[in-house]
């Protein structure tokens, strides 16, 4: 692609984009389920404040580079941002470095990047002549990596709830649809209610964004929804995001009146072997520093923000 004149565009609607939106997410081997159309559209559709500008680089008409943004407070900002645990546009492995300066320059307003994965070309991208940065770090993730070594401690403790719910009737983890949102929002604000905190799928708004993603996720193979049943009722449900060998632990629930029974750790732990089953390379917990993540033996995994302002600005 050296010396090739790349078109910026620069659009206010995603219209039309999704076929190639998702060609090239497939080309892109670090774009994750957080940047596919199934995940954002709806979320744009929920949260659509400020004025979208999208920025969409091509190569002899071919999509190469796609950054969804909207504004906000006078700076442009991530699609998914708030909601989301890893930020990013994605990009084809052949666009250069420049390519996506060049981009960024054309958007001519400041930018505000964060959870932004080391290697991210938005990190890494040259600052436009005449803009200046500032860089820092964001909240970091929590991942394992698979095959999972798990510590001795929680293997044994695996073991011991597996047998506690097997014993009180507990039925084996089962892979569930879209179907079960209502009974995972159920479960999760009970769980955080018994904290006397209303929980994220509280928001109505938030809501209605997931019933929307659930089923395009579904048909796009990106969702695992893990439920564990008694007598029939589930009472303890998991929501993962798998795409290119990682899973993402996005949220669950489990019915408060059994926490003695260690649901939650019985269903990780299935998510977990699910996961290897299925040739994942990465368990990912995502943003939030909870002990129970390290007690699995995950670790902190670096995210980075970048903050970019163009002369005069």
């Amino acid at each position: 692609m050296a010396g090739r004149a790349m078109k910026v565009d620069i659009l206010s609607d995603p219209a039309g984009l999704e076929e190639e939106w998702w060609d090239l997410w497939h080309r892109d081997p670090a774009a994750s389920a957080f940047q596919s159309p199934a995940w954002l559209v709806p979320w744009r559709g929920q949260f659509s404040e400020g004025e979208s500008r999208i920025l969409a680089l091509r190569d002899q008409g071919r999509l190469m580079g796609l950054l969804p943004l909207f504004r906000r407070e006078g700076r442009l900002l991530p699609w998914g941002a708030g909601t989301s645990d890893r930020l990013d546009g994605i990009f084809d492995p052949e666009l250069e470095l420049a390519q996506v300066s060049r981009g960024l320059a054309e958007l001519g307003e400041p930018l505000d990047l964060f959870q932004l994965r080391s290697g991210s070309l938005l990190l890494e991208a040259k600052l436009p002549d005449g803009w200046t940065e500032t860089r820092g770090h964001s909240e970091p993730c929590v991942e394992m990596t698979l095959p999972a070594e798990l510590p001795r401690n929680m293997a044994q403790n695996l073991r011991y709830y597996r047998r506690r719910a097997d014993r009180t009737g507990i039925a084996e983890a089962e892979r569930a649809g879209p179907d079960i949102l209502d009974e995972l929002v159920e479960l999760h604000t009970r769980r955080w209610l018994s904290r006397e905190e209303p929980g994220v799928l509280a928001d109505p708004r938030v809501l209605a964004w997931h019933r929307e993603a659930l089923p395009a996720l579904q048909a796009a193979g990106l969702l695992r929804l893990y439920a564990l049943r008694l007598h029939g009722r589930i009472v303890a449900a998991l929501y993962v995001l798998l795409s290119k060998q990682r899973a993402c632990y996005y949220i669950g629930g489990f019915d408060p009146d059994f926490e003695r029974l260690g649901l939650g750790t019985v269903l990780v732990g299935h998510a977990i072997a699910e996961a290897e089953r299925e040739e994942g390379r990465v368990f990912d917990f995502l943003r939030g520093q909870e002990p129970y993540k390290y007690r699995w033996g995950a670790a902190d995994t670096p995210t980075f923000a970048r903050i970019l302002h163009p002369p005069g600005r």
